[in-house]
């Protein structure tokens, strides 16, 4: 059975949302069932890998422990020095940096289902505890955030402290069915994109005559295909969210009509964006601008661009396509900014209808070459 993958889990998700539907009608909270659902389904979906189970669970304890941890001292001796503050975020990487790694050097695979994902959570957890942001951890309530079934294996990442409000507050009967129409409504959506486009693309990709026809068709059946396959993921995980009441985020927001590649990074793995802006790109830029690293703010925002993508890059996977696709992002954010910021003639048409349609144009083919880049069949030179 694979999460959101085949008919299996269908029909396994119908059976185990309805006591959540009823309990959602009722006016009733679901965290609790959510958190044992949440359970069942993760052993269900893990029972051919026990070492990914066994790591999974080890992964959620020792952040638990952590996190727990790392709020006590916060909170009894206050706030924790630069360096402590480091070593405990470093800690709370190690998981996803030993599963990187243990991919390069031939080692025993450590990765396990989600840790990119989880890892992130983790370690909003950790940055908003050292920000006084989260006081304390309550232990089921943070197993449930990590866990959470709909979102463990691909996201979209969600905040703890968003979750929470949800899980805490269960909405009232007509405001869970309103909910449960939108959920109900990006599963069949998500189901769509997946099983339709994304299928369709994918049988052309494995077509010999098809990919052989050049690195342009390659390259757009590829696009489409990653988008349409992670949207509809996606989709179909923030509706099954929503049915067990959380209001986990879209994660994407039509990005193919994106005017320039800041405004792709909005509409695109918004969540994972966004949590790389909060989480890493401001932090270094303040850091940059406080110790005068740079001259001016604009030249540390410009570096600040570049290793955010380039972390980025790395989070996808070690191999160099996804760390050149991380950097070439880097580089066309610098650009993006260096020509709003001087060019007079962006300054006189951005807002005509033909200079915007110009604008996706170019944006749309700059994100295509990117993705031919993450493919790893960009031709040699």
């Amino acid at each position: 059975m694979t999460l959101f993958g085949d008919l299996a889990f269908f029909l396994y998700l119908a059976a185990i949302c309805l006591p959540a539907v009823a309990l959602g009608l009722a006016g009733r909270p679901i965290r609790w069932y959510g958190t044992a659902a949440s359970a069942l389904t993760i052993v269900l979906v893990l029972a051919p890998s026990r070492r990914q189970l066994a790591l999974l669970v080890l992964f959620v304890t020792g952040q638990l422990l952590l996190a727990s941890g790392h709020a006590w001292f916060v909170r009894h001796r206050g706030r924790a020095a630069t360096w402590e503050r480091r070593a405990v975020v470093i800690a709370a990487l190690l998981p996803l940096l030993a599963a990187k790694i243990s991919g390069v050097v031939q080692l025993p695979s450590v990765g396990f289902l989600g840790v990119s994902y989880l890892t992130f959570r983790a370690v909003q957890v950790i940055l908003e505890i050292s920000d006084g942001l989260i006081e304390r951890i309550r232990p089921w309530h943070y197993v449930y955030f990590l866990s959470f079934f709909p979102a463990v294996s691909a996201g979209p990442i969600d905040r703890s402290r968003r979750f929470d409000q949800d899980a805490d507050n269960p909405p009232g009967r007509s405001d869970y069915t309103r909910l449960l129409g939108q959920g109900l409504w990006y599963l069949v959506l998500g189901a769509a994109y997946k099983f339709g486009p994304a299928a369709w693309c994918e049988y052309f990709l494995r077509d010999p005559d098809v990919v052989g026809a050049g690195i342009l068709p390659y390259m757009y059946l590829y696009g489409f295909e990653l988008y349409f396959d992670f949207a509809g993921y996606s989709l179909m995980a923030v509706g099954a969210s929503y049915v067990f009441g959380v209001r986990t985020p879209l994660n994407f927001r039509a990005p193919f009509v994106a005017e320039s590649i800041k405004d792709f990074w909005n509409r695109w793995h918004i969540t994972l964006s966004f949590w790389l802006r909060d989480y890493l790109f401001s932090r270094l830029t303040m850091a940059f601008i406080r110790r005068k690293v740079f001259a001016d703010r604009v030249t540390a925002a410009r570096v600040g661009f570049v290793v955010n993508m380039a972390v980025m890059g790395f989070w996808h996977g070690t191999s160099p396509q996804y760390v050149f696709y991380g950097i070439y992002h880097g580089v066309l954010m610098v650009l993006n900014d260096v020509y709003e910021r001087r060019s007079g003639f962006h300054q006189r048409h951005r807002r005509a209808t033909w200079y915007r349609v110009v604008s996706i144009l170019v944006t749309f083919h700059a994100v295509m070459f990117g993705f031919l880049i993450f493919s790893g069949r960009l031709p040699a030179a």
